[in-house]
């Protein structure tokens, strides 16, 4: 997934961060789209779209796969581990969703 966005490297360095915003929100639109068609394959091409998307987003903030892959496991050890419930209840407590 990496090496298939390397001809767009430069321009999407120079992406605004709203663009990786717009574009997660738009996968999200597809995503229920095909979901309300009862195409689960189309809406889980969509959210690997969305995987895309913050793999270019940590492309653009100058990080290369192995660093993703290390702060990935870290954010999953340290931030979520056993506290899996309560990032929840705060969605719920502070955002409402």
């Amino acid at each position: 997934m990496w090496d298939a966005w390397d001809e767009a490297d430069d321009e999407m360095a120079r992406k605004p961060l709203s663009h990786f915003r717009r574009a997660v929100d738009i996968q999200f639109d597809e995503l229920e789209e095909h979901l309300a068609r009862g195409d689960e394959q189309a809406a889980a091409r969509e959210a690997a779209d969305v995987v895309s998307i913050a793999l270019n987003l940590m492309r653009r903030l100058g990080h290369r796969p192995e660093e993703i892959a290390e702060i990935v496991r870290s954010r999953a050890e340290h931030r979520m581990k056993g506290q899996a419930l309560a990032i929840l209840d705060k969605y719920e407590r502070v955002y409402g969703i």
